[in-house]
């Protein structure tokens, strides 16, 4: 035992060691600031946690068939909407393009095409509201069109 960290002690050994450890730091940095400069990203930090709500956050993982780096989702009650939508007002008048649907002369539900990250990947906010009370919030990163975006929200599910 002695003997093997004498080894990764070693200097050759011990830079390997500490440049992957600061790789490992910024790689994690990066997935943490995803939605840094979105309104989005204040809706999960105040509602993520909140009474009758629910956040779901899954990073790297496959949605019907799509690659994405990070899928978050959350739900909410009728007392949070106001100010939810706020935020997400803020996010429409930076987005590169908008598909919203409306309902009764207010908007239902939609995508926001953001501008891409500075890696180039591609960044969407979905939202829904419905007449029942309850809201749905989405933010996904990856590198999707937003052919791929309606895809995967308006292809049925084969049970």
């Amino acid at each position: 035992m002695h003997t093997l960290l004498n080894i990764l002690h070693k200097p050759p050994l011990l830079s390997i060691r500490t440049a992957l450890t600061i790789c490992f730091i910024l790689i994690g940095l990066g997935m943490a600031n995803a939605q840094e400069g979105l309104a989005v990203n204040n809706i999960f930090q105040q509602y993520g946690h909140s009474k009758g709500c629910k956040m779901v956050v899954m990073r790297n993982t496959k949605l019907r068939g799509f690659h994405l780096i990070i899928y978050k989702s959350l739900t909410y009650p009728d007392k949070y909407a106001a100010d939810i939508k706020t935020h997400l007002n803020t996010d429409r008048r930076a987005a590169k393009k908008i598909r919203e649907v409306i309902d009764n002369g207010s908007i239902a539900s939609g995508y926001y095409m953001m501008p891409p990250h500075a890696n180039g990947i591609n960044r969407y906010v979905l939202f829904s509201h419905t007449s029942k009370g309850k809201g749905a919030v989405i933010y996904i990163e990856g590198d999707l069109s937003p052919e791929d975006i309606m895809t995967i929200c308006y292809t049925k599910r084969g049970w």
